[in-house]
């Protein structure tokens, strides 16, 4: 969460607190839209994260480096059809 925080404020020029708040209201719009998803959407942007800490717990471990990963190897195997990549 605290990666993609950095590139909104290194790439838009946003403040911390404007790039969470973005993140919630995403993370919100994609709950509402999927509700099935919103278990994986909470692990994927963990609420209190943005106090500095890259994971929710504040352990230091990578957990959700590795859920990003898993989430991003899900979605290329389940999508990727649709943008001609196999």
């Amino acid at each position: 969460m605290q990666e993609l925080i950095q590139k909104l404020q290194d790439e838009h020029g946003l403040s911390a607190e404007q790039s969470s708040g973005i993140l919630g209201t995403i993370s919100n719009f994609i709950k509402e839209k999927v509700p099935m998803a919103a278990g994986m959407i909470d692990n994927f942007f963990p609420q209190g994260s943005t106090s500095g800490n890259s994971t929710s717990n504040g352990t230091g471990d990578n957990s959700n480096e590795s859920t990003m990963g898993k989430l991003e190897d899900l979605a290329k195997s389940r999508l990727g059809g649709m943008f001609g990549n196999k």
